[in-house]
């Protein structure tokens, strides 16, 4: 089955309230100011606005976003075919079986980075392009409730173009201000791989400026995903097979 990521005008919200419209719209005027010097990369050989179809039938199903008013319902993307291992001591935060991913790009604040995304045979395939005047981001986000409890880094089985993507996470702890934490995702570009990600250690950040602030407490979490922010305009192609929190 593909489920496909709807695109939702910004001035309706795109599912986000007022509050955290504006926190993302201060996130992204800063977000230029701290971001770390672009490095060059190689883009994939396939890059393609649209995704090659398959032979099977499919129906389409849509998630949320914050960039666009129209819905978008792209190709199927070919993938290799996922696994479904779990390493030991990990538990299975998602395998994209339901639709419950959803887009932010630099849009809430006015930029004109572009991004969609299609879910087939439960691999999310995230596709787009960033344009720095104005914003220069787009990031994929999903909800967490208690998974993340005693996790000390979250295991990726992903395949991407090389770029700088980052992992971000938020919690809820002691109802403090808006604070999101990053690490890097270090990858090959164009192979799949099993990326550990660390828990600990990451860089807290109030509207994209790098904060003193508690770590970040893995049993309160509310949001993990991916963000591309590299400060290098053109294509992207990132891709999810499923995410593991480990102790």
């Amino acid at each position: 089955m593909v489920m496909s990521l709807v695109l939702v005008a910004s001035a309706c919200g795109g599912g986000l309230d007022s509050a955290e419209l504006e926190a993302l719209r201060e996130e992204v005027a800063s977000l230029e100011a701290t971001t770390a010097a672009p490095t060059t990369t190689a883009a994939l050989a396939t890059t393609t606005a649209v995704p090659t179809t398959t032979a099977a039938p499919t129906t389409t199903t849509a998630l949320a976003t914050t960039t666009a008013a129209q819905t978008t319902t792209a190709a199927p993307t070919t993938t290799a075919t996922p696994t479904t291992t779990t390493s030991t001591n990990c538990v299975r935060l998602t395998d994209f079986q339901d639709p419950t991913w959803i887009i932010v790009n630099d849009g809430v604040m006015g930029g004109r980075s572009q991004a969609q995304g299609v879910i087939e045979d439960g691999v999310l395939t995230w596709t787009g392009t960033i344009v720095t005047t104005g914003g220069g981001f787009s990031s994929i986000r999903g909800p967490v409730d208690g998974e993340f409890a005693g996790a000390t880094s979250l295991t990726l089985r992903i395949r991407n173009d090389g770029r700088r993507y980052e992992l971000l996470v938020d919690d809820a702890f002691d109802e403090r201000a808006r604070v999101t934490h990053y690490n890097p995702i270090e990858t090959i570009g164009g192979v799949w791989q099993e990326i550990s990600v660390p828990l600990t250690e990451m860089e807290a950040r109030v509207f994209g400026n790098p904060v003193t602030a508690a770590p970040f407490v893995p049993g309160l979490a509310t949001q993990v995903g991916v963000i591309l922010a590299d400060g290098l305009d053109g294509e992207f192609q990132f891709e999810i097979d499923w995410i593991d929190a480990c102790s």
